[in-house]
């Protein structure tokens, strides 16, 4: 039996749900990203751009559609993650990440996957993002960036090992190969907030972004469970594994640990118009809806998961193979 994971945060829908699903399939087909119209109406069902609309419910459509796409890349990437650990192929698939880092690093020359689908995409998104953006955002956006990509060859390593990660690790790990960092960068962006480094990196902002990327990771990994057993990267894997609780106290354990990141994330916001005085920030009503998209999206993210989507239905990919691209 699992617990009740609903959150006590207020969320909402953007309301032209139906085109961002519309247009992130169009998009994703555009590139190469979904290629057999089984795929396509797989991905539909998925239903990402239903997730994604409760992102930023109240901006431009043009600006919630770009986060959509940047999301539709990482959930097709990370399913790639999944084929080359079923298929031991992790050295192709680390080859790709490699030639991805190389390019959201900023470097012109191109690499051995220039041609890809997925660095074709990823060049794509990068040129509808940065330019124009202020000097501290963009290199904030790239480590964001490389850190998702440097969690998945971490994650990867503790699967090819069959190592059960410590609990603290994990929660590093999970975090930053979760994409919500620079999702949440470009939450940043499309709301027209100012969020600065001396802002950003203050308590109060870290608990908002990280408790964020727990909160939603600590969710799914207790909704795709049943998909995962004897992954390691999964929190009721480790917490059994180290604290020997048996997998119903694991689940509960986790459930009580979201609980804990949920109040974390409330105070962080109450105090969060206070930090912003002491700083000075500009407009700081932005700044505010982006930490109130930040809940709404996780809520709404824990109510795809458990009724909205087909992601965790059964054991098949929902994606084209693009790993023989690489070969």
């Amino acid at each position: 039996m699992r617990p009740d994971l609903r959150l006590p945060f207020a969320t909402a829908t953007h309301p032209q749900t139906t085109r961002l699903q519309e247009l992130t399939e169009q998009w994703c087909r555009k590139f190469g990203l979904l290629r057999t119209p089984e795929v396509v109406a797989k991905f539909h069902a998925l239903g990402y751009g239903r997730i994604m609309a409760t992102l930023c419910p109240y901006a431009r459509l043009d600006g919630v559609g770009l986060i959509t796409d940047w999301n539709s890349f990482f959930f097709i990437t990370d399913d790639q993650q999944d084929i080359a650990v079923t298929t031991n192929r992790l050295a192709q698939y680390e080859e790709l990440v490699a030639s991805m880092r190389h390019t959201i690093a900023g470097d012109p020359e191109p690499t051995p996957y220039h041609h890809h689908p997925l660095l074709i995409a990823l060049r794509n998104l990068l040129g509808r993002t940065l330019p124009g953006r202020p000097a501290y955002w963009a290199p904030r956006f790239r480590e964001n960036l490389d850190r998702w990509l440097t969690g998945h060859l971490r994650e990867d390593f503790y699967r090819f090992t069959a190592t059960v990660p410590e609990i603290a690790d994990y929660i590093a790990v999970r975090r930053d190969a979760s994409t919500v960092l620079p999702t949440l960068d470009l939450v940043e962006m499309v709301e027209g907030a100012t969020v600065p480094d001396a802002l950003y990196e203050t308590p109060q902002y870290q608990t908002l972004v990280l408790g964020t990327a727990d909160i939603m990771c600590w969710i799914n990994d207790i909704h795709s469970l049943h998909k995962e057993q004897g992954d390691p990267i999964n929190f009721v894997t480790v917490l059994d594994h180290h604290q020997q609780l048996g997998e119903q106290r694991a689940v509960a354990a986790v459930a009580d640990r979201i609980v804990a990141r949920v109040e974390d994330h409330v105070t962080a916001l109450n105090e969060l118009p206070g930090v912003m005085r002491q700083l000075d920030v500009h407009d700081p009503e932005r700044v505010m809806r982006c930490a109130l998209d930040m809940q709404s999206w996780a809520a709404g993210m824990e109510a795809w998961d458990r009724t909205d989507t087909i992601r965790f239905v059964d054991d098949e990919s929902y994606v084209d193979d693009l790993l023989e691209m690489t070969s």
